[in-house]
């Protein structure tokens, strides 16, 4: 009996350990699990925020002004993300796979640019709120109350975000970066050696972490060693998988107050004493 008793109370330490270990664990691009991330724009304020839910009930939700930049991340309940992905698999918005919808002339409201993968095959959406239907609506706005809540990280340096370049972009990019007419391509077996691009690439459009400074320091060398055209932030990569734009965002950033200039108050001649 004693030692049964000493075989339950072991199995319950080695559960709660690994509760512990998945709950300090942070976001992990490597994860298979389903996931949705979008852009989300304001016509009439003109601002807009990034945000990313996984079916493992992880999410971040990125916002950013013309002052600061906030990045939260957390769990939120795993209902509300399934009810929101099963809205997404099933509008018929997402799975006509017209990347741009029709704007109403006089739509003045939120207009959402959303990456999922449905079928197995990657979508990009762009497309009024109003246009998914009031059931898509409403899970969205669930989420939205959900990851506004979820704490501040001020611990991740910055996100990697590629996007595919087509059409008219890919050829005035081909122009400009041609070398003896052509544009060298970066093979993919270099490109997996920086874990944060090749998650990149993968999933368009997304905004994939750099943890750390180490992981910024690779990015940039590796940057500067293929001479890829552009900048340490908003460079192109040319692939086998297809010429991608990426810019390198803030994770994090404060305004800078200055302190208010203290008014100089005029002193007035003192009078001359009347004799």
């Amino acid at each position: 009996m004693t030692n049964t008793r000493y075989a339950a109370a072991a199995v319950l330490v080695l559960t709660l350990a690994a509760g512990s270990l998945f709950a300090l664990r942070p976001l992990d691009r490597t994860r298979n699990a389903k996931a949705i991330w979008m852009t989300v724009s304001s016509l009439k304020s003109g601002r807009s925020y990034y945000l990313e839910v996984s079916m493992d009930g992880r999410a971040f939700l990125r916002e950013e002004s013309s002052k600061t930049t906030v990045t939260r991340r957390g769990t939120i309940p795993l209902q509300l993300i399934k009810d929101f992905i099963r809205e997404t698999e099933n509008s018929e918005v997402v799975s006509a796979k017209d990347i741009k919808q029709h704007k109403a002339a006089f739509y003045r409201g939120e207009v959402l640019h959303i990456s999922a993968y449905i079928s197995g095959e990657l979508t990009h959406t762009e497309a009024p709120l109003d246009s998914f239907g009031e059931a898509f609506a409403y899970a969205f706005g669930e989420i939205r109350k959900a990851v506004v809540k979820l704490p501040v990280d001020a611990g991740v340096k910055a996100f990697l975000r590629a996007e595919l370049l087509q059409g008219e972009e890919l050829d005035s990019f081909k122009n400009k970066a041609a070398k003896d007419g052509k544009v060298p391509i970066v093979e993919t077996h270099d490109i997996r050696k920086v874990k944060p691009l090749m998650a990149a690439i993968k999933d368009a459009n997304r905004f994939i972490p750099l943890e750390t400074d180490a992981e910024v320091k690779q990015l940039r060398d590796f940057i500067n060693a293929r001479k890829l055209y552009g900048l340490r932030t908003l460079f192109y990569l040319p692939s086998t998988r297809g010429t991608f734009r990426c810019l390198v965002k803030d994770a994090s950033r404060l305004s800078e107050v200055k302190p208010a200039e203290k008014k100089k108050s005029a002193k007035k001649p003192a009078r001359a004493a009347s004799r």
